[in-house]
């Protein structure tokens, strides 16, 4: 049963943020509203703990709630369409669990487009992940995730790795991930009604922004077109109402074909990424309370 709580901030996000979204154009404007929003409504959790750093060249913030207990780190890339977000946006969602598991996260200041087009972006993320590597970690010590278009660099940097050959990190989760940036999947048009966030129609716009003049078939821009000859085990959420519900399914049917460890949550009568509420009503905290398990489950299988 959907909460009272879930319901009225989804109304809110359909009354007031969804129609923004629809109209604003301009990039920085976008930027400096996500960013207000997360300093008033975001709540952070109990003994969180953040620090600006750099790996190699490009900046990080690093966060953490309570005592870090293992030496493993959560490598987590933050949503936004490729256009806004940052550390800062999604860092109570990530000290979140980083403390519930016990470990520390890095969340990169990937650089944004349309500024800064398909691959910056993803040259970033595969630059920390090689630079974690460099400080002396092995992949099996590092766990990834994101959320929405840092879902999409999750599945792109897995992408990348398996083409490479290289060893795999522990495990990885994404939420809401965009897999396919040519669109076409049914819950594009079925869910735009029903999807109190994100615009269907805007779709497109957002990932010429992103990718400028580069291939959107690309692997390392729409990951379900790789191989994927190898893949950790892997945790998807998603939405059932959101439009990009089907992106998630196409992923999991994509990466299930090639034999690799998938698990699917599906929650009915969410928004997209409403883990980022966490505070507001139970279905956040419980999304989260997953995620947490699903590592710590990894954890201790690589423990033994």
């Amino acid at each position: 049963m959907t909460s009272l709580r879930l319901r009225l901030y989804s109304f809110f996000t359909r009354l007031v943020i969804k129609p923004w979204v629809q109209r604003v154009t301009n990039p920085v404007e976008a930027r400096e509203a996500f960013e207000k929003h997360a300093r008033r409504m975001h709540l952070h959790p109990a003994g969180a703990d953040y620090r600006n750093g750099k790996i190699g060249k490009i900046p990080v913030l690093w966060a953490s709630a309570g005592p870090v207990r293992r030496p493993e780190v959560l490598l987590y890339l933050h949503g936004g369409g490729f256009i806004v977000g940052s550390p800062d946006t999604h860092k109570h969602m990530v000290a979140d669990i980083a403390g519930a598991v016990g470990v520390e996260a890095v969340i990169p200041r990937y650089r944004l487009a349309p500024e800064n087009p398909f691959p910056a972006g993803f040259d970033d993320v595969v630059a920390v992940y090689d630079g974690l590597l460099a400080r002396g970690l092995r992949p099996d010590q590092i766990m990834l995730g994101g959320d929405s278009a840092g879902g999409n660099l999750v599945l792109s940097l897995l992408a990348h790795l398996s083409d490479k050959k290289r060893e795999m990190p522990l495990c990885a989760f994404a939420i809401s991930p965009v897999v396919n940036l040519k669109g076409g999947y049914d819950s594009l048009k079925e869910n735009a009604k029903s999807e109190v966030l994100l615009c269907a129609e805007r779709f497109d716009e957002l990932g010429a922004m992103y990718l400028g003049h580069q291939d959107c078939g690309q692997d390392c821009a729409s990951p379900v077109h790789a191989a994927f000859e190898s893949c950790p085990p892997i945790l998807l959420h998603h939405s059932s109402g959101e439009i990009l519900r089907d992106d998630t399914l196409e992923m999991q049917r994509k990466l299930v074909s090639k034999g690799h460890e998938v698990l699917v949550r599906s929650w009915p009568n969410a928004f997209h990424v409403f883990h980022i509420m966490r505070g507001h009503f139970p279905e956040a905290r419980a999304a989260l309370d997953d995620v947490s398990a699903f590592l710590k489950a990894r954890l201790t299988s690589n423990d033994s």
